[in-house]
């Protein structure tokens, strides 16, 4: 029986335990829109992309559609605010599963911010359209 007591220390010293299958450690690196409620780098992606289409210099394009970005998601934000929503256009206090409506889990994709947003209240887009175009 002693001997069957060390065998079975053994075996479990030499095996270790086992490793959980189901979680991935590094889940918030993969998936960065997670960590920052949606805003990922892709705007920055987006942006050098429509650069490179229209001829200007990718730092040019880069930072001027950085600038229209920032100055309509100020836009968006007050305007919820001011109805007394989140940042994702839903009442305050709502509760996301995985912190975040912007990503589904069942597909991996992940939804832009403002055109969430916008689907959801298009007033909003009006209303900082109209602001935008002055």
């Amino acid at each position: 029986m002693r001997h069957a007591l060390a065998f079975l220390t053994l075996a479990l010293l030499v095996t270790g335990c086992p490793k959980k299958t189901g979680e991935n450690p590094d889940g918030a690196v993969d998936n960065p829109s997670y960590r920052d409620g949606g805003q990922s780098g892709d705007a920055g992606e987006t942006a050098s992309a429509g650069a490179a289409l229209s001829g200007a210099t990718p730092t040019e394009g880069t930072q001027a559609q950085d600038g229209e970005r920032a100055t309509v998601e100020a836009c968006v934000d007050r305007w919820l605010q001011a109805h007394k929503m989140d940042r994702y256009g839903h009442p305050e206090g709502t509760m996301y599963a995985g912190g975040t409506p912007l990503f589904n889990e069942a597909t991996g994709e992940t939804k832009d911010r403002l055109e969430y947003v916008f689907a959801r209240q298009p007033e909003a887009r009006k209303a900082c359209a109209a602001k935008d175009a002055q």
